[in-house]
C-alpha cells in the first residue's frame, strides 16, 4: 500500500540516527507494523501490546490490558502502531499507561483514521489513510475476527457476508 510506504519514509526521516521501539497494538496492527518495519531503514525493537474493550461481542467502553510489552522503554523513542484510530479511547489509555515507564518520546502511528469518529483533541502523529465513516475490513481490520488477512479494503454493508 503506497500510503503505508509514505508513512514509513516519514518515520525513517524523523527517526534517522535513532533506534525506536515499535509497539504494535494487537491484533489489527500486524499487517501495518510488518509493512512499516520492512520499509524503514532503522535499527529498531519490535514489541506488542494487546487491549480489549469488548465483552460478549459488544463494546463495553472499559479498556482492559490483555498483553503487556516485554521490553524496557525507559529513555527510548517509542512509536505506537495501531490499525485504526476511531474514537481515540485506546490511544488515551495507552499513552497514560506507557508514559509512566518514562520513554524519551511516545508517538502514535495509525494505518487508518475515521476523522468523523475521532474525538477532538486526539492527536495522531502518523496517519496513512483516512477512511469513510463506514465499517471497513481488510489489511488488519476485521469483522468478528475475520477479514484481517485481506490485502484490499472492503466496506461491509447490512447485506455483506464474509
Amino acid at each position: 500500500m503506497r500510503a503505508v510506504k509514505e508513512t514509513a519514509a516519514r518515520i525513517e526521516r524523523e527517526y534517522a540516527g535513532r533506534e525506536p521501539v515499535f509497539v504494535g497494538v494487537l491484533t489489527g496492527c500486524f499487517m501495518f507494523l510488518s509493512d512499516i518495519v520492512r520499509n524503514v531503514n532503522l535499527t529498531c525493537t519490535v514489541d506488542f501490546i494487546k487491549l480489549s474493550s469488548y465483552r460478549g461481542g459488544m463494546e463495553s467502553g472499559r479498556i482492559q490490558l490483555i498483553k503487556d510489552i516485554d521490553c524496557d522503554i525507559r529513555g527510548r523513542d517509542v512509536i505506537l502502531l495501531d490499525d485504526i484510530v476511531d474514537t481515540g479511547n485506546s490511544w488515551d489509555f495507552l499513552r497514560d499507561y506507557l508514559m509512566v515507564r518514562h520513554p524519551a518520546s511516545l508517538r502514535m502511528a495509525a494505518c487508518f483514521r475515521k476523522p468523523k469518529s475521532v474525538r477532538s483533541g486526539v492527536e495522531v502523529d502518523f496517519i496513512s489513510l483516512d477512511l469513510p465513516d463506514e465499517f471497513v475490513i481488510g489489511y488488519g481490520l476485521d469483522y468478528a475476527g475475520e477479514g484481517r488477512n485481506l490485502t484490499d479494503l472492503y466496506i461491509l454493508d447490512d447485506e455483506s457476508t464474509l
